[in-house]
Formats: structure tokens, C-alpha cells, sequence
């Protein structure tokens, strides 16, 4: 049997273990007398309903594992810095908005750093070991969800991209044909694709040793899987849950 070429870091042509990282699926907020008795309208389209339900694989895949963040990115937001930029709209580790009802936050922010930073410890254990043994042939999907309606992170949502694909411009990024299978696939399926747009680049985490892998962003249009006003899902969730099954096969191909 001819054996077959190990490719380095960069020139995948598939992958042997894939990390889903599902950072804002989750609608728990720990109990603190400060918080709102419920989330309101403009809340609820910030929340990645049922991604942890979506994404998750079929009982086959044993080169996948899964990363949920138990908390809700309201309370706080781990695809945040520290001390991101975006504190100063309400939108940083955790949220803050002033509303004519008073003002509303999900939390402590001492609390939500606690949090983010085991959280952040413990992904990073996880990528240390799954890129040690596995030779340069992991990949991070970040896997999120974005709303077609006017929100607090996207006044003019896209109409047009039912799937963003995101990646960035440094070494995670995987090679122009890994990037191009992905967006022959899902226009194969039917969907229109975009590229970094809405949203741009993917999660990473810092990894000490010089560990190496792959991150990829893929953000599906809640249109596609969910009633945005009932917040219930809807016939199209099955479909797209079983294209993204199809997506995994290709990578670990």
C-alpha cells in the first residue's frame, strides 16, 4: 500500500481531530440580585439558540470534541478580552445597557472575569494536549449564530449570506483549497456564502510550546433553523443539522 504524503501544518488537505468551541449557546445566568428577571427582545437575538443542539455530532464521530461554555455570554462573553474595546458600549466580558426601564446587567464583572478565565485555562489545556499528539492536524471551529434582525452587535444585518465562513490572517488560518472546500460545499448545498462578512476572523487561544492548529469561524443566519420572533425552531433546523454532519465528514475525510 503507497504511503501517503504527512502534510505540515498549513497544506491540510483534510484533518484528524476537529474542537468545536460553542461559546453562546447557553441561556444560564448565576443567581445575583442585580439581574433582570428576564431577557428582553434586543437580548434574545444576541443569544446562539440551540447551537449546542445544531453543531453537535452524530454519535460516529469519534475525532470530535465539544466545548460548550455553560454560562450565557450576557453574563459573560468568552470571545471577549479582558479589557475589550467594546466595554464601553455595554459589550465587553459582560453586558451592560441602559434602557427606559433602568438599567440592566447580567452579573458582576469580577465574577464574569473568574469565569472567563478558568473557562479560558481549561480550552487551552485541551488544545495543548489534542495538537501535541495529533502533529499539526487539529482543527478549532468556532461555531456561532448570527440574527438577520437589527441587534446591538449588527444594525444592518446582510440579507443576502445565510453562512459566514471567518478565519484569520495568521498562522491558524488554513490553506486558500481548505477555504475553498468549505465554500464549495455549502453552495453546493445551496446556501450563499460569505466570507469573513457579517463577521470577520475566529476564535483562538493562546497557546504556549508551540502547539499548532487550524481555527475556522462559521456563523449560520438564525433564519435558517429558528422562528426569530417565537424563538422556536422551525423544519429548516434538521436540514441544516444534518448538512453540518456532512460538513464534518468532509474535514476528517
Amino acid at each position: 500500500m503507497e504511503k501517503k504524503e504527512q502534510l505540515p501544518c498549513g497544506k491540510n488537505r483534510h484533518y484528524k481531530h476537529l474542537m468545536l468551541h460553542i461559546p453562546h449557546s447557553s441561556t444560564v445566568v448565576p443567581a445575583n440580585v442585580n439581574n433582570p428577571e428576564t431577557f428582553d427582545q434586543e437580548e434574545w437575538k444576541l443569544i446562539d439558540l440551540y447551537t449546542d443542539e445544531l453543531f453537535k455530532p452524530e454519535s460516529e464521530f469519534s475525532r470530535i470534541d465539544v466545548i460548550v461554555f455553560p454560562y450565557c455570554r450576557l453574563h459573560c462573553d468568552v470571545e471577549r478580552l479582558i479589557h475589550d474595546p467594546l466595554e464601553k458600549k455595554g459589550l465587553g466580558i459582560y453586558y451592560t445597557r441602559n434602557t427606559p426601564d433602568g438599567a440592566r446587567k447580567w452579573g458582576r464583572r469580577i465574577d464574569s472575569q473568574k469565569r472567563y478565565l478558568r473557562y479560558h485555562h481549561r480550552v487551552v489545556e485541551t488544545l495543548i494536549d489534542k495538537s501535541h499528539a495529533l502533529s499539526d492536524g487539529l482543527l478549532l471551529v468556532d461555531c456561532h449564530s448570527f440574527s438577520s434582525l437589527p441587534n446591538l452587535l449588527n444594525a444592518n444585518p446582510p440579507q443576502d449570506i445565510d453562512i459566514c465562513i471567518g478565519f484569520n490572517e495568521d498562522e491558524t488560518k488554513p490553506n486558500d483549497m481548505m477555504i475553498g472546500k468549505w465554500l464549495h460545499y455549502f453552495i453546493t448545498k445551496g446556501y450563499r456564502v460569505g466570507i469573513n462578512k457579517p463577521f470577520s476572523n475566529s476564535k483562538t487561544f493562546d497557546v504556549p510550546g508551540g502547539n499548532k492548529y487550524h481555527s475556522v469561524m462559521v456563523e449560520v443566519n438564525k433564519r435558517l433553523y429558528m422562528n426569530e420572533e417565537t424563538l422556536e425552531k422551525t423544519d429548516g433546523f434538521l436540514q441544516l443539522h444534518n448538512d453540518i454532519q456532512g460538513l464534518y465528514k468532509m474535514l476528517l475525510h
